[in-house]
């Protein structure tokens, strides 16, 4: 049976732009050769919140947190999820059902941490594997941004064992991930290809 992988990654400030570039295909020129351009059209955002993700997600914690001390500039501003299966499980799916099993995803994480704070989820299907790449400002209950809170060990370890039953319960033949085990999940140039994208935009961060 086909696993859910789920891999989180901290955005910081200076983290936004190429997050974006690369999120909404800003650039034309990509170190991922994973990426087909010809297939870009394809992709779709279920969460389309930002259009300049430094400035607009910036401008939304401004004005939703509690505190009126100005953000540090070392704060991680995102925790962006990346959600997808392999291959096969893919393969095994209609447009229709792989765009449910994201919107299914993109809800349980909406119902969890705030609709608000979803600020994008936008999926790629020009690349070898669909996935969604899903934005989450980390607020507490009170309006705090804290991404060690609203995201602690506790926490990661109940998303893993809570997606894959929300999808299980939508009709989807999935289960749980083992913790370390994305390469064993993935084929070879499934994961080459999840790891490339994920180089491309830390380069671009930089």
């Amino acid at each position: 049976m086909s696993m859910v992988v789920a891999r989180m990654q901290k955005m910081k400030a200076e983290n936004l732009i190429g997050l974006g570039n690369h999120n909404q295909r800003k650039t034309a020129n990509h170190s991922n050769q994973e990426i087909d351009v010809t297939r870009s059209h394809l992709n779709y955002d279920l969460v389309d919140r930002t259009n300049n993700y430094k400035t607009d997600i910036q401008t939304f914690i401004n004005e939703t947190k509690a505190s009126s001390r100005a953000v540090r500039k070392d704060a991680v501003l995102v925790s962006e999820w990346i959600i997808t299966s392999d291959t096969n499980f893919f393969e095994a799916l209609s447009p229709e059902q792989t765009r449910s099993f994201f919107e299914e995803a993109k809800d349980y994480f909406a119902d969890r941490f705030g609709e608000q704070n979803i600020r994008y989820a936008t999926v790629h299907l020009d690349e070898t594997t669909p996935h969604m790449h899903l934005g989450v400002v980390p607020f507490d209950e009170d309006y705090k941004l804290s991404a060690k809170t609203v995201f602690n060990r506790p926490v990661l370890r109940e998303i893993q064992e809570e997606l894959p039953k929300v999808l299980q319960t939508a009709g989807f033949d999935i289960e749980r991930g083992r913790k370390g085990s994305e390469q064993k999940n993935l084929t070879v140039p499934e994961y080459k290809a999840m790891k490339k994208e994920q180089e491309e935009m830390q380069a671009s961060q930089t």
